[in-house]
């Protein structure tokens, strides 16, 4: 039997939520740590710190499947998110030199380190559902 949506609607609805919102920001949180750690060359806490952030991402995403948050239809949601994944890259690149002409090369130079995974998700997106929705 599925969790999808197994709390929506109970009494628990409004208590998942606020886990869900928690976790979510704490996967946040905890991936930002992990980037000081790094910068600060403490690998070993940002490696750890980077392993809690993605179980707080995962218990996000737990609570949003408990209250029906997530849309159920896996491919139909990866078919539309993979052109917003995509064409972040040009805008992210953008933004990034923005960023760079008031003399914020550093941050500039990790914003387009995210601009290249963004494009990156959009492969992955784009090979799962040439792949998988066949299969369906």
């Amino acid at each position: 039997m599925s969790i999808f949506g197994v709390t929506k609607g109970t009494e628990l609805e409004k208590e998942i939520d606020k886990m869900w919102k928690g976790e979510a920001q704490g996967a946040a949180m905890y991936a930002g740590l992990a980037l000081l750690a790094k910068e600060r060359g403490l690998e070993e806490v940002s490696e750890k710190l980077i392993k809690v952030s993605a179980d707080e991402a995962r218990h996000a995403g737990l609570y949003a499947v408990l209250n029906g948050h997530v849309n159920g239809d896996i491919f139909e949601v990866l078919k539309k998110t993979e052109p917003i994944e995509s064409n972040g890259v040009e805008k992210l690149q953008q933004f990034a030199e923005r960023v760079r002409k008031l003399g914020m090369k550093e941050a500039a130079d990790h914003i387009e380190s995210a601009a290249l995974d963004e494009g990156r998700h959009g492969e992955i997106l784009k090979d799962l559902v040439k792949r998988f929705i066949a299969v369906q």
